[in-house]
């Protein structure tokens, strides 16, 4: 039997890394309202990891596919889970090139 991980994973994750880059690119652009530089701002990695799961929630709302996850018996934590567990390769892998 398939478990609710493994039905949402092959779905969310590219999703996920997109939603990741944008939300970097976002939070990157933030300072351009202020007249700073693009960039000037530099947020915690775990921030970003939350609000990507944060957000990832609710780009599910807005596609209305929180009924067809819960169908499938895929709970919101699950979904939270993989939005967030997404950035944080990505997080890992930025802080290692910044170094």
């Amino acid at each position: 039997m398939r478990t609710p991980a493994r039905i949402a994973l092959p779905v969310i994750l590219p999703r996920a890394a997109v939603l990741w880059a944008l939300v970097r690119l976002v939070v990157a652009s933030l300072p351009l309202a202020t007249g700073s530089p693009f960039g000037s701002i530099s947020p915690s990695p775990i921030a970003i990891v939350l609000l990507c799961g944060l957000v990832g929630l609710v780009d599910v709302s807005v596609r209305g596919e929180r009924i067809l996850w819960a169908n499938l018996g895929v709970q919101r934590r699950v979904l939270y889970a993989a939005y967030a567990a997404a950035a944080v390769p990505a997080e890992c892998l930025l802080a290692l090139v910044h170094r």
